[in-house]
């Protein structure tokens, strides 16, 4: 598979995320700019060669390994919110990539699973995917490989508590405003 060319903005300096001191120093942001080259590599991927988005793809391949969930356990497993999670699956199931299946007992609710179709894509995609994986870790050894899986564990665990330990009650959502309303306030103390 011919990846595209990309191109990282050069790294002013090894950053020391012990001691940070500008925004090159912080993991956040290492991450993001990382999340943004490679998975960049697999949108262009999914939406050219199979007409999906990244959202639908993170959903085939989360269903594919799971099994059968219900739509708010898909949003809870992904970063989508449950309005987008909601939109991504209707989009799915026209797609035939993805069946509904009501939970007997409860007429209310409902899982999802992968139809046979989504199935045949996964296999498809996969080890595609898998390539960019291993393009990715090319000049990685094997030992750093094992600590970085390690650290990666704990930095998400790390990252939850941090996440709940940082909730804002009363925040107003996009709907409300949003960060707009918030920097209204900040800067001209309205309401």
């Amino acid at each position: 598979m011919g990846l595209p060319k990309m191109t990282l903005m050069a790294m002013p300096h090894q950053p020391d995320l012990a001691s940070p001191s500008s925004i090159f120093d912080l993991v956040n942001f290492l991450f993001s700019e990382f999340v943004g080259v490679s998975g960049s590599v697999v949108t262009r991927l999914c939406e050219s060669e199979y007409g999906i988005t990244r959202e639908e793809w993170q959903f085939v391949a989360m269903l594919a390994n799971l099994g059968a969930l219900s739509p708010s356990d898909v949003a809870a497993r992904t970063t989508v919110d449950r309005s987008q999670t909601s939109k991504t699956l209707r989009a799915l199931m026209l797609k035939g990539l993805v069946e509904r299946q009501r939970v007997a007992g409860d007429g209310r609710r409902a899982l999802v699973l992968l139809a046979p179709a989504g199935h045949a894509l996964y296999a498809q995609i996969f080890p595609r995917v898998v390539e960019v994986h291993h393009r990715v870790l090319a000049n990685v050894s094997a030992s750093e490989r094992k600590v970085l899986a390690s650290t990666l564990l704990k930095m998400q665990a790390n990252a939850l508590a941090v996440a709940q330990d940082h909730k804002v009650e009363g925040t107003p959502g996009r709907r409300q405003g949003g960060s707009r309303a918030n920097w209204r306030r900040q800067t001209q103390g309205t309401a």
